[in-house]
């Protein structure tokens, strides 16, 4: 049995040495080939989504500098029909890193500030919105072992009809999530800008059908939505966890400028959200049983044309606050810092409220 035993051990470490050594990292850089095997700088792929098509489990896609637009339709997966349909598009979980110059050997020599990486949907008329993409990301299963780091999203616009594109057996609508949107997914962003973005909901991001997302040093801000969550839509039910994370200059046409919670409970910690803008809700709207755990999180210069200039709770919505500012906001009607109505009954603690 010892013999078996210590048998079974060493062939369970040789089936994940070699998992582990198939590991590949491939390249995309501008002015690249997309015929290329695109496992070097010199050979490496033009087209971001050639790079996603190709990759494995457990695969990197190191990004030069540049901007990169989508080329495909995830419903065929070919250069065919609408390009507003086309998109950036993922349902394995793999490790996308910009942030390089192009000539460096490890992951810590990269540096996303000097080399910006643009996922833009901006894919028609440079400089008019009316032909973007409707998404510029979409993604579906993921775990939080699919990284997104050091990326600006820009360029979406979900502005169509209540209608869907099908991706990896999900509908993903017209409507929302124009700079990204996640079905059933739960990847994790890091150093990542998602700004000028729009949708009907979700203008910069929409999350649905237990999406569970993770962002770290994230800024998601200019985003609008003509009707819920100018920078963040949550729901069905979905659950964000953020981090050290900006909401600003995001505005919503009803409700959720920053952010909109919907039957969903996510958590900020060490966030701002400031200079937001919705008739209800300015900087945050939490309906229909959302719960929200804030800590030490910023909710200042918000404006609500009607209530909840900082935040509103409606329907059974109790968020908790913990070491929470709210201050500056207003609301042309009632609850210039926050509005509670519908049995909902925040638990607020060490938490200052001036200014409103």
């Amino acid at each position: 049995m010892k013999n078996n035993s210590l048998h079974s051990v060493g062939l369970i470490l040789i089936v994940l040495w070699s998992i582990s050594a198939q590991a590949t990292t491939y390249y995309v850089k501008t002015g690249g080939n997309n015929s290329s095997a695109g496992t070097s700088w010199s050979t490496a792929k033009a087209d971001l989504q050639n790079a996603l098509n190709v990759s494995s489990v457990g695969d990197e896609i190191w990004i030069a500098a540049g901007t990169y637009k989508p080329t495909l339709d995830p419903s065929t997966g070919t250069a065919s029909g609408s390009t507003r349909d086309y998109s950036f598009y993922l349902d394995k979980n793999i490790e996308i890193y910009g942030g390089f110059a192009g000539t460096e050997t490890l992951l810590s020599q990269r540096n996303s500030t000097s080399n910006p990486v643009i996922l833009s949907g901006d894919i028609g008329t440079v400089g008019s919105s009316s032909d973007n993409c409707y998404h510029v990301f979409i993604t579906e299963g993921l775990s939080s072992a699919a990284v997104l780091d050091g990326i600006t999203i820009t360029g979406g616009k979900a502005n169509g009809s209540y209608s869907n594109i099908t991706y990896s057996g999900q509908n993903y609508y017209r409507d929302g999530g124009g700079g990204m949107c996640n079905y059933a997914s739960s990847p994790t962003l890091t150093d990542v800008t998602i700004s000028g973005n729009m949708g009907e909901y979700g203008g910069g991001i929409e999350n649905l059908s237990s999406s569970s997302p993770t962002l770290t040093n994230v800024t998601i801000s200019g985003n609008t939505a003509t009707s819920r969550g100018g920078g963040m839509f949550i729901h069905d039910p979905s659950s964000t966890t953020l981090i050290n994370v900006t909401i600003s200059g995001n505005t919503a046409g009803l409700s959720g400028g920053g952010i909109e919670n919907l039957s969903s409970s996510s958590t900020l910690t060490n966030v701002t959200i400031s200079g937001n803008t919705a008739s209800y809700g300015g900087g945050m709207y939490n309906n229909n049983t959302s719960s929200p755990t804030l800590t030490n999180v910023t909710i200042s210069g918000n404006t609500a044309s009607a209530k909840g200039g900082g935040m509103y709770n409606t329907y059974s919505s109790s968020p908790t606050l913990t070491n929470v500012t709210i201050s500056g906001n207003t609301a042309a009607s009632n609850g210039g810092g926050i509005y509670n109505s519908s049995s909902s009954s925040p638990t607020i603690t060490n938490s200052l409220f001036w200014g409103n």
